[in-house]
């Protein structure tokens, strides 16, 4: 009974830390999908914030190609030279940062940017509307590669779809041994019931 328990609990724990590790993800996605769909012109994010993946080299040392960044929700009068922005060029996300304000020709503010690794600044400027967020310094090294890689038909497979299925073998083949268990246990104990009750009734015909 003990090693059933035990591996009863084992199942369940494994089971459980599975469900806070997709669910979490999963909920996540479907809004991310969901905001991709109510706003087009903007980075899906949750909570104010919007991951974004660094695909080009353009601000190294600071941010590294493959990157995770997260983007922060902002007001734009705020922002001033020196910060690093996200903006859509085209439905591309950039990521530099600000080297200058000016006044654009409808009077409203405009920003200069540039990427820290490159020679010269940005050809266009960008304006208030582009400007998805600022970045605060949050990244995770490498984790946009991998991203990227989960999307594909290969790493969908790799990395959710195998997980699962190896998790349903493995949780059903523990059902079943504790089952098969469960029953030679049963049968067991109405043996033993079977050879007391037939011990009983040849004491009582000794006894006559």
């Amino acid at each position: 009974m003990n090693r059933k328990r035990k591996k009863i609990t084992l199942s369940g724990i494994i089971g459980g830390l599975l469900c806070l590790l997709f669910i979490p993800v999963i909920v996540i996605n479907l809004v991310l999908i969901i905001n991709s769909y109510i706003n087009p012109e903007e980075l899906p994010g949750v909570l104010g914030i919007k991951p974004a993946i660094v695909l080009s080299g353009s601000m190294e040392p600071a941010i590294q190609t493959g990157d995770l960044v997260f983007i922060h929700k902002t007001e734009t009068e705020k922002l001033r030279v020196g910060d690093v922005i996200c903006y859509l060029d085209s439905g591309a996300a950039v990521t530099h940062r600000i080297i200058a304000v000016t006044d654009g020709e409808d009077g409203l503010p405009r920003y200069i940017t540039k990427g820290d690794a490159n020679d010269a600044e940005d050809h266009l400027s960008v304006a208030a509307d582009q400007i998805q967020g600022i970045w605060k310094g949050g990244r995770i090294s490498g984790l946009g590669n991998a991203l990227l890689f989960m999307q594909t038909t290969t790493g969908m497979l790799l990395f959710i779809v195998l997980p699962l299925l190896l998790f349903f073998i493995w949780d059903i083949g523990i059902r079943y041994h504790s089952d098969k268990k469960e029953a030679v246990s049963r049968a067991e104990l109405e043996a033993e019931l079977s050879a007391l009750k037939a011990e009983k009734e040849n004491g009582k015909t000794a006894e006559q």
